[in-house]
């Protein structure tokens, strides 16, 4: 993976939601949905910006007590499962990313305590792909939703 390349979200496949620092990602296309934990949706916030994996796991790096190489192995292990599940997808040259990099400077007052950096998770659920890619125009019977056609019907 090129640390300078940026990504976009694969919309509008894959819609996501952030609700007290835990996002919810679903791929409409596989059915499978998804759960970040707090770092995880850091990342996932500045991948949607455009943000290239370098500037990110400087940002990340600023911002958490831990190893910079175990920091940058698990953010480029966090991203390229992004990438394998076709969460998003590389910016084409030329696209327009915003790019711009979020660094919280690290303070120096001694009373302040960065948290310990934890690997990003990426949990995949796939309990529902049934429902989610159900079309429900035209894969129903004629009672409607929510139940599904059967070949003889």
């Amino acid at each position: 993976m090129d640390t300078l390349t940026q990504y976009r979200i694969n919309s509008p496949k894959v819609i996501h939601e952030t609700i007290d620092g835990e996002t919810v990602i679903v791929n409409l296309d596989s059915g499978n949905y998804y759960s970040l934990d707090a770092i995880g949706a850091e990342i996932w916030d500045s991948v949607g910006k455009g943000v290239p994996v370098d500037h990110i796991i400087k940002d990340i790096s600023g911002r958490y007590i831990g190893d910079r190489q175990e920091m940058d192995r698990a953010v480029r292990l966090f991203v390229n499962e992004l990438l394998q599940d076709a969460l998003i997808s590389p910016l084409e040259s030329g696209a327009a990313g915003s790019g711009a990099v979020h660094e919280t400077p690290v303070k120096s007052t001694p009373t302040e305590v960065l948290p310990d950096f934890k690997a990003p998770t990426l949990q995949k659920y796939s309990d529902m792909q049934d429902l989610l890619l159900l079309d429900p125009i035209h894969e129903v019977d004629d009672t409607g939703w929510p139940n599904v056609k059967t070949e003889n019907a």
